[in-house]
């Protein structure tokens, strides 16, 4: 159940999305009969006649069901798709010129609607009927009753009127009562309706029903002779069913364009629409449009003066009407014939034409064809010097074309001029001249209805004239606005390459800095780290480096003792430089792999216990270098000598090994009075005097030994501004200016140090 709801919410949505005019077959063969129309009706036949003799009827389970669904069974058809056959098939045998074969199968296809009560496809049916009542049999009474009985229905169901079926229906009915009036001579009445059909065709958003539209506005305005406005209209169609390569609206355009040129006498032009509409009826067995075609060929090379190749297209003519069985279109080619043989100057052979042509005009009540053909036997008389017979069948051919219904101007100018030719050849000059001022009468009102129409479409070329300059300026501006998009598109698009391009310098820059800094951080790794402990060592320490140990980078320390004495006068610092003896011998005793094991676990020791701000660095093998600041001078040093031995003890310890350590002390500044007179390495240089020393006396003394040295408070900058600076700590001893400290009680011979 769920799938079936599922199935028919999807396709009711495909219905309502596709357009409104366009109607859905229950089987694509029936889709394609009904493309098939245009260009081949006999196939759509055929296809038809297949269709409804090899299926059986099905019965409906619910008349209010939707009409549209996909037959699966191919055995057998739905009533909705037997009246749907049913009305591609008379539309069929009404293009064949079948007409009462196809008026009994549109009424069969109604009295199934009735039954099954199939209430818009019986409307639609009864506007089928009523189209080919007027298209194929010019029954304008019956097919005016059939409209106006679909217009009943429509007004009282509003139910019906809300449907976009019926809105098209609806177009479409207006479309067939304006060809109605205008075929009938109510031009006016036929225009106001083209005008609502065109705005209903705004709603209905379809090009095949614009391009019916723009067709049948043109055979409207061609059949009033507004030749301006029915080029536009035609050629309009044209371009639009090649736009849309819709061949068979192509060829009907063709056709129509070829009319209006060869009533315009543009007989080139004429013939090359006429020759390509021609050349698509033939290949698609068009009869009737193909005769028409042929005929009005005919027509123009008879007009050329060219009487052969006219009697041939005339003879190819009327064969194709002799196989309709068109008796009126028949004797109007046979008395174009007889025109054309008596220009040949053929008169049997006119005669017999001309004979021909009479009797088919009167079994079918033609009465203009009746006009014509006696028009012509007065013109056959007169060729034959009958006089007298020539005048009296002129004025009766005149007599009869003043009682026509619709006044024909063109024949009363024709017979006039016969018959003032006539008079002429009887000397009879009165009446000649008569017969030449009705003539001229009848050529002066032709001409003021033609500058009437002319003047209108001055008019209607004035207003498109103004449209055009309206729209020449609109294209104008447009140049102008796409000129200046063009340029600013250009300008955008090489602020975004330019935009791309520094992003891309950015990020490459970037890539290239953060190269840079893990190169840099590598090489800090490697020159400021003991390959060994892994703690920090002095390896950049020289000469070169100025005494202030300026920071030159955030990153990159050129001198890391420098960071520490970077502002000699608020920095106080206390040095240790302590040797652990054990590291010495660590490799000898217990081999490379062990040893370097066991300073590596010693570094990491180290780096763990010591906090900042305090530091400490890998001086060399043995040696490591201890700095923390020293905000009370007058703390003990022993303090500080404790500290780093309960370091290493702690270390030790643990595994089982020697802990003792040399230790020699100094603080920064060396002399409190003169911050900047010993620089670090000197300081460095007093360090190392200090732990040589506590390494001598803990050759004398067991255990761990440290030394500290300091200047007095009084010491004169100038006593140790000397080149050795060990010389001048060692004077400053004798002096008592420096003051040593230690953990032995023996007395040490500091002369040794020199």
């Amino acid at each position: 159940m769920n799938c079936h709801y599922w199935l028919f919410s999807i396709l009711l949505c495909i219905l309502t999305a596709l357009p409104a005019q366009a109607k859905i077959y229950a089987t694509p063969l029936l889709a394609d009969a009904n493309l098939l129309l245009e260009t081949s009706p006999e196939k759509a036949l055929e296809i038809t006649n297949r269709y409804l003799s090899q299926r059986r009827m099905s019965t409906p389970v619910d008349a209010s069901r939707v009409h549209v669904s996909e037959e699966t069974d191919h055995s057998i058809r739905t009533p909705l798709s037997t009246i749907n056959a049913l009305q591609i098939k008379a539309k069929a045998l009404s293009l064949l010129n079948r007409q009462p074969e196809s008026i009994q199968t549109i009424r069969e296809a109604e009295s199934l609607a009735i039954e099954n009560k199939f209430s818009y496809t019986l409307l639609e049916t009864q506007f089928i009927q009523a189209d080919i009542l007027w298209q194929g049999l010019r029954d304008a009474a019956t097919a005016t009753n059939l409209l106006n009985k679909i217009d009943q229905i429509l007004a009282g169901d509003e139910k019906l009127q809300s449907s976009e079926q019926v809105k098209v229906l609806q177009y479409h009915l207006l479309m067939l009562r304006a060809d109605m009036e205008s075929v009938q001579g109510d031009e006016r009445k036929a225009e106001k309706m083209f005008i609502r059909a065109k705005r209903d065709l705004s709603e209905i958003a379809d090009m095949k029903a614009e391009i019916n539209f723009l067709l049948n506005h043109g055979r409207h305005y061609l059949r009033h002779q507004h030749y301006d406005l029915a080029l536009d209209r035609l050629l309009s169609a044209y371009w639009l069913a090649q736009e849309q390569e819709d061949h068979g609206k192509m060829a009907l355009a063709n056709l129509e364009l070829a009319t209006l040129y060869e009533e315009r006498k543009v007989f080139d032009k004429a013939l090359e629409h006429a020759t390509q509409a021609g050349e698509f009826f033939e290949h698609f067995n068009r009869t009737l449009p193909l005769a028409r075609t042929l005929a009005l060929i005919a027509s123009i090379y008879e007009q050329q003066g060219r009487y052969n190749l006219a009697l041939v297209h005339y003879f190819n003519a009327l064969d194709q009407e002799n196989l309709l069985r068109m008796q009126p279109r028949s004797s109007r080619l046979r008395l174009s014939i007889a025109r054309v043989y008596l220009k040949l100057y053929n008169y049997p052979k006119t005669e017999q034409y001309l004979h021909h042509a009479r009797q088919l005009a009167q079994e079918n009540d033609d009465e203009v064809t009746l006009i014509q053909s006696q028009l012509l036997l007065g013109q056959l008389e007169l060729a034959e010097e009958k006089n007298e017979q020539a005048i009296t069948t002129l004025q009766s051919a005149l007599l009869a074309a003043s009682r026509l219904p619709k006044p024909q101007p063109v024949l009363q100018m024709q017979g006039e001029a016969s018959l003032s030719a006539a008079f002429e050849k009887q000397k009879d000059y009165y009446n000649a001249l008569l017969s030449q001022r009705r003539y001229e009468q009848l050529h002066a009102s032709i001409q003021e209805s033609q500058v009437q129409s002319n003047a209108e479409v001055f008019r209607q070329q004035q207003r498109i004239m103004a449209r055009s300059l309206k729209l020449e300026e609109l294209e104008r501006q447009q140049f102008t606005q796409e000129k200046a998009l063009y340029q600013q598109k250009n300008m955008t698009t090489v602020l975004l390459i330019g935009l791309l391009m520094a992003l891309f310098l950015l990020w490459y820059r970037n890539r290239a800095a953060r190269q840079w800094r893990e190169r840099l951080t590598l090489l800090r790794d490697e020159f400021y780290t003991h390959p060994r402990s892994g703690l920090r060592n002095l390896r950049m320490l020289n000469e070169r480096l100025s005494s202030s140990l300026e920071q030159s980078s955030a990153h990159f320390e050129q001198w890391h003792l420098g960071e520490i004495i970077n502002e000699p006068l608020s920095d106080r610092l206390r040095f240790a430089l302590f040797e652990v003896p054990l590291l010495k011998h660590v490799y000898l005793q217990h081999g490379y792999q062990q040893g370097l094991e066991l300073e590596r676990q010693f570094g990491d020791y180290l780096k763990a216990q010591i906090c900042e701000p305090a530091r400490l660095y890998h001086f060399s093998d043995a040696m490591f270098l201890y700095i923390e600041p020293n905000s009370r001078l007058e703390s003990a040093p022993r303090q500080l000598a404790d500290s780093v031995q309960q370091l290493v003890d702690n270390f030790m310890r643990e595994k089982q090994l020697d802990s003792r350590v040399r230790i020699g002390m100094a603080e920064y500044p060396f002399l409190p009075r003169a911050y900047t007179a010993i620089n670090a390495q000197e300081l460095i240089d007093i360090l190392l005097m200090a732990t040589q020393a506590a390494r001598q006396i803990s050759k004398r003394e067991s255990g761990s030994q440290w030394v500290h040295l300091s200047a007095i408070d009084a010491a004169p900058a100038a006593s140790f501004a000397g080149d050795n600076i060990r010389r001048a700590c060692i004077q400053g001893m004798d002096k008592g200016l420096v003051k040593v400290q230690t953990s032995s009680c023996q007395e040490y011979d500091w002369s040794k140090h020199l």
